[in-house]
């Protein structure tokens, strides 16, 4: 069964956990349009041909840094805070589960060996520079 789960701070989404999504044989993206960071699914049929293109380039404005994960295999559990470090939900994934990190805070437990794949918006410029780590109560 399908499941997408939206966890928010009033309207504002922090992160986006989906679970067995489908594109009923087309393509479906499941993010907003204004999102920093896009998401959808595609179901194509053999010989289906996605017709040779490239994207335009341009400067865009974008104040966060937004992180796509998909477990590949394993399970994990992750949590999501807000800016100011307060828990705003936990959820379970496994093997297939993918999600979205838009702001705030968020952490990883590791409940079975898992492969995850991570992606992001470059340059990556090291941890120094882009993490913000909770510090303790």
């Amino acid at each position: 069964m399908e499941k997408i789960v939206s966890i928010k701070k009033g309207a504002v989404t922090y992160a986006l956990i989906f679970r067995n999504v489908s594109a009923a044989g087309g393509a479906r993206f499941l993010t907003e349009p204004g999102e920093e960071l896009q998401a959808g699914v595609m179901e194509r049929s053999t010989g289906y041909i996605v017709q040779p293109h490239r994207h335009t380039r341009g400067a865009k404005n974008i104040e966060g840094l937004s992180e796509f994960l998909y477990i590949e295999r394993g399970k994990i559990r992750v949590t999501v805070y807000d800016d100011l470090w307060k828990l705003l939900g936990q959820e379970t994934l496994s093997t297939g589960d993918f999600l979205l990190f838009y702001r705030g805070g968020h952490g990883i437990e590791v409940l079975e060996t898992c492969r995850m794949i991570e992606v992001k918006q470059g340059p990556y410029v090291g941890t120094a520079t882009v993490k913000n780590f909770q510090s303790a109560s």
